[in-house]
């Protein structure tokens, strides 16, 4: 492969990935199933971070599984050459290699911005066209290819000590992109053939599972969702156009979920579970029956506007009755009425006692409720919540001591709302 002049694998590159021939019989393939699926959100119901590089336009953007194209935010330019990029085992660190320079970037997604962190040890002489992180938090794969073979190479992120595991068949054509999920199974996505592959990582021999549907072009991106398992692609088809689709794996088929054509973009994506947790938790909870402390946390928004606050329980003891209490008042009552517990609460306290709101912990020791951030229960009524309030939130629950039946209470959960 010969690379354009500033040598990125763009389309006027990546047009050699797929000889002429193929070319003129295939380019104008559409899938027509992708055109009745087109508006559609997602066939998934988890949703997670999508971070990446749209190489289209030099710009580093995050987005999410669900309603993709309306949650594309960039972030900056890019003026590296990552055509490989993966969060590592905990999601919490999101790195890339530079094909021109072998650097080792982390790429902060505050910031928008990219730093070196060490340059390629070993690896890696030729092109750059996808990598992964498995589970095991030190295992990293890279594929790259050189105009004729793909290579799978196997190393450390943190060393940037990489060696060739093996040849993927040319059989397979022009590897652009790999992922692996938590059971290590590790997948590629051929431009040439617009096929999806299961890889072997001890061999690097490629098996094709099936053709994606999709007339493939140039760069391409996918990752594994860590909270769904769901295998989620940015395909891409040349003159700006694409889907971003998610693939069934046991046929190799792509189903287009959104038409990201608005974005005018070409991406290498990586996927992390979103962090949904707010608040701060606060009081010190006394220690229940199952010799630990209840516990009390919140997920969704703290953007009042959006009125979407979950309350979970948890480290409750199984099957038992209890209910949330809400307060814009912090305080501290040690065992009140007798209670185990200490209330973290006071002034006008509300209870979530209404229809379906008083909750049982079941087996696993916990339950949730959705919150209504219009309607807070107050004692003479209820309470609308503003930008600027500050509301906190405590569970009370049925327990038990040689004593007999008792009551205890979490630890408190402050929330101030924007």
């Amino acid at each position: 492969m010969t690379p354009n002049e500033d040598g990125r694998w763009r389309e006027s590159a990546l047009r050699e990935l797929r000889p002429f021939s193929f070319l003129t019989q295939h380019s104008m393939r559409t899938p027509t199933y992708v055109l009745t699926l087109l508006g559609m959100t997602s066939i998934a119901a988890a949703q997670s971070e999508v971070a990446g590089i749209d190489i289209r336009s030099d710009q580093l953007f995050v987005s999410q599984t669900v309603d993709f194209v309306s949650n594309f935010t960039t972030l900056g330019p890019d003026s590296r050459f990552l055509f490989g990029i993966d969060f590592n085992a905990d999601s919490t660190v999101l790195y890339g290699i530079d094909d021109d320079t072998l650097e080792i970037v982390t790429i902060d997604l505050d910031l928008g911005v990219t730093t070196p962190t060490g340059v390629l040890a070993s690896g890696l002489p030729n092109g750059l066209t996808g990598m992964t992180a498995a589970s095991d938090g030190t295992t990293w794969y890279v594929s790259e290819f050189d105009g004729t073979d793909s290579y799978l190479l196997i190393g450390d992120i943190t060393t940037g000590v990489f060696t060739r595991v093996g040849t993927v068949p040319i059989t397979t054509g022009a590897v652009v992109d790999i992922a692996i999920n938590t059971a290590g199974d590790l997948y590629a996505m051929s431009v040439s053939t617009d096929t999806l592959l299961s890889v072997d990582t001890t061999t690097g021999i490629g098996t094709t599972i099936g053709p994606t549907g999709f007339n493939t072009l140039f760069a391409q991106g996918m990752d594994f969702d860590p909270v769904s398992g769901d295998l989620y692609a940015a395909i891409y088809t040349g003159g700006g156009s694409g889907y971003f689709s998610i693939f069934d794996l046991t046929t190799g088929m792509a189903t287009a979920l959104e038409d990201t054509m608005p974005l005018n973009a070409e991406m290498e994506i990586a996927i992390r579970e979103i962090d949904t947790s707010i608040g701060t938790n606060y009081c010190t909870p006394a220690v229940n029956s199952t010799g630990v402390a209840g516990e009390i946390t919140g997920s969704g928004s703290d953007v009042a506007s959006n009125n979407n606050l979950s309350l979970t329980a948890s480290n409750l003891p199984t099957n038992t009755f209890g209910f949330f209490i809400v307060s814009s008042t912090q305080g501290f009552v040690a065992m009140p009425g007798g209670s185990l517990g200490n209330l973290c609460l006071t002034g006008n306290i509300g209870r979530y006692v209404g229809a379906g709101q008083i909750q049982n912990s079941g087996l696993e020791g916990m339950f949730s409720i959705a919150t209504d951030l219009t309607m807070i229960p107050q004692p003479s009524g209820s309470a609308g919540t503003a930008p600027g309030d500050t509301w906190n939130f405590q569970t009370w629950y049925r327990d038990s001591s040689p004593a007999g039946a008792n009551s205890n209470f979490t630890d408190g959960l402050e929330v101030l709302f924007q």
